[in-house]
């Protein structure tokens, strides 16, 4: 979930002169708003309502002028905020049972209001890169039923690892990642396809950040409520636990990674390997907000141009091994 610090500026140029940027001013801003007194801007917490004070402050300060509700600053956004607190989780694998560690193994959450996560042995399919971009005559599902199935899918987009003599290169972004490649799309079209749970294989080259990264919110996860429901566990799988879960099916990740960056590249299912969980959630619903603010145009004021960013982090964790909890 990302929440928008959204500067609405008109196609024209604005009377303000703001300059150029100031590295020390912005390097200022950035160490105020990660220290403790912002206790990691947590959505729906205390470090929410300073956070938005100070970036209003700062927007004033600078002659913008207010563009949300009702003529204020902000827009309300109510989140659904769930937390897994607790329970089990494992695969069959090879017919033995394979314990997963949150945190090590996997990292899972949800962004269901649920108060429990209960899966009992649900199959697992390969769906290479999970995406389905007709634009791009792109299929990774070819139809296959996933309704009360566990995908395993890979992140990034098809063309980011391939090699300039592939086809597939240059059909998506490359280097350059398009929504398909981003965790939030592949949950998204794992729900719209029936699946049970969604598990993204994790690389740190593919995702652009480390495992410590993907467990960084402990548990907690915001979704905005919506008529399709999400899967009823998201979340992603370690490299070295994922390449071990296909070994035992007589799988080679690796050589799976190739055969989906392959328009033919057809969902594998993991035979013998089952998941099942049984965890308990907190769940509550939040209310969250964005910031708007704008700098009017004058010669053609009826349009715009947006430019965004997300205030938010973790909030406070679990403290970590030199004894930080922001």
């Amino acid at each position: 979930m990302s929440m928008l610090i959204a500067l609405l500026l008109a196609s024209a140029a604005s009377a303000n002169n703001f300059g150029p940027v100031n590295p020390e001013a912005l390097d200022a801003t950035v160490k105020e708003l990660a220290s403790d007194a912002f206790e990691g801007r947590g959505p729906g917490t205390p470090g929410e309502e300073r956070t938005i004070a100070y970036l209003i402050d700062r927007l004033k300060e600078a002659g913008l002028q207010p563009a949300g509700d009702k003529g204020g600053w902000t827009q309300v956004v109510p989140l659904v905020r769930t937390k897994v607190e607790g329970g089990t989780l494992s695969a069959t694998a090879g017919g033995k049972a394979m314990p997963l560690v949150q945190g090590r193994d996997v990292y899972v959450s949800t962004i269901r209001g649920v108060d429990r996560i209960l899966i009992q042995n649900a199959p697992m399919v390969f769906v290479g890169y999970g995406v389905n971009a007709p634009e791009r005559q792109w299929d990774d599902f070819k139809g296959v039923d996933l309704r009360g199935k566990v995908v395993v899918l890979l992140v990034n987009d098809p063309d980011f690892s391939a090699t300039p003599d592939e086809p597939v290169a240059g059909k998506f972004g490359g280097r350059r990642m398009t929504y398909y490649g981003r965790w939030t799309y592949k949950y998204e079209e794992a729900a719209r396809r029936g699946a049970l749970a969604a598990l993204i294989v994790h690389d740190e080259a593919g995702a652009g950040y480390g495992w410590s990264t993907v467990t960084a919110p402990g548990g907690t996860n915001y979704g905005i409520p919506q008529e399709r429901e999400p899967v009823l566990l998201q979340g992603w799988i370690s490299g070295d636990a994922a390449k071990a879960m296909f070994r035992a099916s007589g799988l080679d990740l690796d050589a799976l990674r190739i055969a989906a960056r392959r328009s033919d590249f057809r969902p594998v299912e993991l035979t013998g390997e089952t998941l099942s969980t049984d965890l308990t959630v907190k769940h509550d619903i939040v209310q969250s907000h964005n910031i708007l603010a704008k700098i009017a145009g004058t010669t053609h004021s009826d349009e715009a141009v947006m430019f965004g960013a997300h205030w938010d982090a973790y909030g406070v964790g679990a403290p970590d091994a030199a004894g930080r909890t922001i």
